[in-house]
């Protein structure tokens, strides 16, 4: 990849002298799991850019023996909503995984890590507006060395020196919810059929859809809730009410309030 004024070059941190000053950063080895908590393979690197020196992609691989014929694909950090002591979970579905992309682990270009941030919805890290993720402090409870202790100017620094240059400061804090929320969010009726609410879900490539009735949101409905709820209890999606098997009682927070406190209310639920 071309060094220039938008992206900088990425690299596999095993292809550097660097290390993670974090415990909490370091997720290889764990697998990880999508947004129905099926598994899709385990971390096998993580990919950095050499300006900033922050975590940008995970390489993840899937089957094979001993990493022998092994498929990899990357997925952004951005795509991270949880990590547990094993377990790094997702936003995204299997599906979507699958249709991502090519991934040539020979050459991870700009225009490869445009499309990949394309494909999964999300603004490329050189953009003006782009906020890097809450990576890797997403559940301080559940990570080990990720305690309320950790110091959150957590880096990457060269391996065989103590010298910390080129410290890079999460952007957990200092941030509003508004200016990385997802605006003009669609949402489905309680009393629509399940059949009415996958078509819009496959419409729109989402997993996961608010119920809204009135002035309020009323519950979450997601492909996992009509998979279990409904389809494995052998229901009629035609005549199933999205309010019978959706998930009520919806956490939520407001736009000017700092994206901290929304990570505190994921953390804790």
């Amino acid at each position: 990849m071309a060094t220039n004024e938008t992206a900088a070059r990425l690299v596999r941190l095993s292809d550097t002298n660097l290390t993670l000053a974090e415990q909490a950063e370091d997720i290889r080895g764990l697998k990880v799991l999508d947004l129905a908590g099926e598994e899709l393979g385990t971390v096998n690197d993580l990919f950095i850019d050499e300006q900033e020196r922050k975590v940008r992609f995970l390489e993840v691989a899937s089957g094979g023996f001993l990493g022998l014929g092994a498929t990899k694909f990357l997925l952004p950090v951005d795509a991270i909503s949880r990590i547990t002591p094993d377990v790094v979970h997702i936003n995204q579905s299997r599906e979507r995984v699958a249709g991502a992309p090519r991934y040539d682990p020979t050459l991870v270009e700009e225009r490869y890590a445009s499309d990949v941030y394309s494909h999964y919805g999300y603004p490329p890290y050189w953009g003006v507006d782009y906020h890097y993720p809450l990576y890797p402090y997403y559940s301080s409870a559940n990570r080990p060395g990720c305690g309320a202790d950790i110091d959150p100017d957590y880096r990457v620094r060269p391996a065989t020196s103590g010298v910390t240059s080129g410290l890079y400061r999460s952007e957990m804090g200092g941030v509003q919810i508004k200016e990385i929320m997802t605006r003009q969010v669609e949402v489905v009726h309680p009393e629509a059929t399940l059949w009415e609410a996958a078509q819009k879900m496959a419409a729109l490539d989402v997993g996961p859809l608010p119920v809204y009735s009135g002035d309020q949101v009323v519950g979450m409905l997601t492909d996992r809730d009509i998979t279990v709820r409904a389809t494995a209890e052998g229901r009629d999606p035609k005549t199933t009410r999205v309010h019978e098997v959706m998930t009520p009682e919806v956490l939520y927070t407001f736009e000017d309030e700092d994206i901290s406190e929304a990570a505190r209310l994921m953390m804790e639920h």
